[in-house]
């Protein structure tokens, strides 16, 4: 009797590709530390339906077209070096190796292998899902007082690999150790210039967005590509005191805003330049609240909208 899958049991893990599209078979696999509840990368096919006519009303079906995969990555927000490998993802980056570790955004690209271990097993029994060409296409961390600091990814994949053969590579757990972020470890607020706001919340989000490019003669993506200007948000809920400090601080030219998760030696700093709309009041049965939103532009001493620092 087939046994049924157990999501609790189903393993996530990331590869770094050397060559775009192909998985590797030597380097780092890295466990992705999901909820049970994470679903795989999913692939869907944009379908070719036939408006032929045939015999007594029937229709003519389709025919499978370009084949393309579509998934949220999500975990806690935590301090390790798979964290780093996709946050370079998101920006098209590197963390400079010397001094203050600095990724800024850049034009290399980074894909990865994402292996979704459904079966484990020897050779031949195992069930293993490999969603190749992977490019993450946006990062958003959240954070609110008193409650955990999540980031989720998402990807654009190009090709996957069904396999009833697990990798080769010994994966590499997140240290037993690591920190999983709350609330409490989000620090160093700053909004242009003002570390004194008391802050409620915050969502981050910034990424790349990208298609997968189809040439004649096959379904199978080429690869996939950089497809606009990259987006970076940045929204705050502050409390509404009795000044008008936050609406007299925001000019609506642009700014600079700062936040850190973690301490030093275990953590990220953010650093956003971007434009703030009218900041806008709302009142609900708790407290009163100042929400803001950013929208990232270009600083040419910050070298971009957006640079990210470990700590």
């Amino acid at each position: 009797m087939p046994q049924i899958i157990n999501p609790s049991d189903v393993q996530y893990s990331v590869l770094l590709e050397t060559v775009a599209g192909t998985t590797p078979t030597t380097g780092s696999r890295y466990l992705l530390p999901v909820a049970a509840n994470q679903n795989p990368i999913a692939f869907s096919s944009a379908d070719v339906v036939s408006n032929t006519k045939r015999p007594n009303g029937a229709k003519n079906g389709l025919q499978r077209g370009p084949k393309s995969g579509t998934g949220t990555i999500n975990m806690p927000m935590m301090f390790s070096p798979v964290y780093s490998q996709l946050l370079e993802g998101a920006l098209r980056g590197k963390f400079t190796t010397t001094g203050t570790k600095t990724l800024k955004p850049g034009t290399t690209d980074s894909t990865f292998s994402v292996l979704q271990l459904l079966k484990p097993g020897a050779a031949g029994s195992a069930i293993l899902s490999t969603a190749k060409g992977s490019a993450v296409t946006k990062a958003t961390i959240s954070a609110e007082a008193g409650s955990a600091v999540n980031v989720a990814f998402d990807f654009l994949s190009s090709a996957e690999d069904q396999l009833q053969t697990d990798s080769a590579l010994v994966p590499t757990d997140v240290l037993s150790t690591a920190y999983e972020f709350t609330g409490a470890d989000v620090n160093s607020l700053n909004i242009a210039g003002n570390m004194t706001v008391y802050w409620k919340s915050l969502s981050l989000e910034f990424g790349q967005p990208r298609n997968n490019r189809y040439v004649l003669g096959t379904n199978v993506s080429v690869g996939n590509a950089p497809s606009d200007q990259r987006d970076v948000k940045l929204t705050i809920r502050v409390y509404r005191d009795d000044t008008w400090v936050i609406d007299t601080l925001l000019t609506g030219q642009r700014q600079a805003f700062s936040f850190n998760v973690g301490t030093a030696g275990a953590g990220y700093g953010f650093f956003i330049f971007g434009h703030a709309s009218i900041p806008q009041t709302e009142l609900d049965s708790e407290s009163a609240y100042v929400n803001i939103e950013v929208s990232g532009a270009y600083d040419g001493t910050g070298g971009g909208d957006i640079y990210i620092t470990q700590l």
